[in-house]
């Protein structure tokens, strides 16, 4: 089974899914971002769309960053991204008949990190503007699939 990670934004979300050996993270396509009951329905629209494509696309696990402070407390977007995990748990529960764990996953710094990553590629501010939540993802991603090895 695939994990499914999500970058929440105020704008934007990025989206990263991992192989079905959850040995490597793929970034996808943003979506807008907005209230959080419709960012949760977008969330799961998005995780129908990719395992629809093939079976073998099945996704275990999702994956929300949690962007706590750096001294670990609760940010407002870490507060945003329990109730996302919050009504996430209930709507997978109600639309989805397998099994999926929702979590969060401490994602401090990861869009710091995706500017710098795009700014060394040479990337455009345009470019990095559009696709840092992607980048972001991919890296909260790899982040998890890092520690469970």
């Amino acid at each position: 089974m695939r994990v499914f990670a999500v970058d929440l934004g105020t704008v934007r979300m990025g989206f990263a899914v991992s192989d079905p050996l959850g040995l490597t993270a793929q970034p996808l396509e943003t979506r807008p971002g907005g209230a959080m009951r419709q960012m949760c329905r977008t969330i799961l629209e998005e995780i129908f769309e990719y395992e629809h494509a093939r079976e073998e696309n099945r996704v275990g696990t999702i994956v929300v960053g949690n962007a706590l402070h750096l001294n670990g407390q609760s940010s407002e977007m870490s507060k945003r991204a329990q109730e996302c995990v919050r009504l996430l748990r209930i709507y997978v529960r109600q639309h989805i008949p397998r099994k999926i764990n929702v979590l969060l996953w401490d994602e401090r710094l990861t869009s710091v990190q995706a500017e710098n990553i795009m700014i060394e590629g040479g990337a455009s501010r345009r470019t990095r503007r559009l696709k840092k939540d992607q980048v972001a993802a991919q890296l909260i991603l790899e982040g998890y699939l890092d520690a469970q090895r």
